[in-house]
């Protein structure tokens, strides 16, 4: 099958050092069912063999382009500038991409036409698992975008025409909460939303970055849930209040659940609605059983 140099759709996976998981990845995109498509690869100096495991995938859509081991954010922003498709879709390297999603997302795009991304439900695997409700409505996702990011990044598909129009990039000062800096900023060019259905199996396995800069993922997060609130005329939460939202370990189930509940009435004193409410009480809830689990 060619490739035309203008296909509706590319989905864009950077990798370093992620052979076990590649092909997998790769072949869940090309089953897809939509043909119109490219694979963009961009291999962020991998040293395992990540790129050599591509080999047994004879695919003509699939387009691997090398870089230096530059790290996530350049990896993606590399993607941006290769991108050829009038649509841009994300996946992970070690992650799959559910049968439909494609589809579904382009679908949704013919009936938004003045939405510039979507994204969809992601369900767990591996060492862990459980849905992911995601807000559907933009309006949702506004309320949701003041305390967290309100799309799985991996599972977003954008119009490239917007990202060609404004330059937006995946910004480097926000390295480990990348996603959710980037589709705040994209957020105020159109509609968001989330479509109700799982389209994205999120691994999960130790050594994730999430893991591993889990201190600076968590000083990024609140700089940007306070700079996203001043950009659109919001009060932003104090960092403390959030903090005790997302992450309030206090050592015990008690402690937890009462600091945890007291920083979601805040967040719904603040900014009132369901979405808020919806995400404060699934927050508490989380971190409850977190609590309970570790006694």
């Amino acid at each position: 099958m060619a490739l035309t140099d203008s296909p509706l759709l590319t989905v864009l996976i950077p990798v370093y050092n992620a052979a076990p998981y590649i092909v997998a990845a790769v072949r869940s995109v090309l089953s897809q069912g939509v043909d119109d498509l490219e694979v963009l690869i961009v291999d962020d100096g991998s040293t395992d063999g990540s790129v050599d495991a591509l080999a047994e995938i004879d695919d003509p859509r699939v387009r691997v382009v090398s870089q230096p081991n530059g790290g996530l954010v350049s990896a993606l922003n590399r993607g941006l500038d290769e991108v050829r498709g009038v649509f841009l879709a994300r996946m992970d390297a070690d992650d799959l991409c559910a049968p439909g999603r494609l589809q579904a997302q382009l679908d949704w795009f013919a009936q938004n036409p003045d939405a510039v991304v979507c994204g969809t439900d992601y369900e767990l695997f591996g060492a862990m698992s459980g849905r992911v409700r995601m807000p559907r409505s933009d309006a949702a996702c506004r309320h949701r975008l003041l305390l967290a990011g309100c799309l799985c990044g991996a599972s977003a598909m954008m119009r490239t025409e917007v990202l060609r129009r404004t330059g937006i990039r995946f910004d480097p000062e926000f390295t480990h909460a990348e996603d959710y800096e980037f589709y705040a900023r994209l957020s105020e060019y159109g509609e968001i939303g989330n479509i109700p259905m799982v389209g994205y199996l999120y691994r999960i396995h130790p050594g994730q970055v999430s893991d591993r800069h889990a201190d600076a993922q968590r000083a990024a997060h609140l700089r940007i849930a306070a700079a996203h609130a001043v950009r659109v005329g919001a009060r932003p939460l104090p960092d403390a209040v959030l903090s005790d939202l997302l992450w309030p370990d206090r050592g015990g189930v008690l402690p937890t659940a009462g600091v945890s509940t007291l920083a979601a009435a805040r967040a719904l004193l603040r900014d009132p609605g369901v979405e808020t409410a919806r995400f404060g009480a699934r927050r508490v809830l989380e971190a409850t059983l977190a609590a309970r689990r570790g006694e």
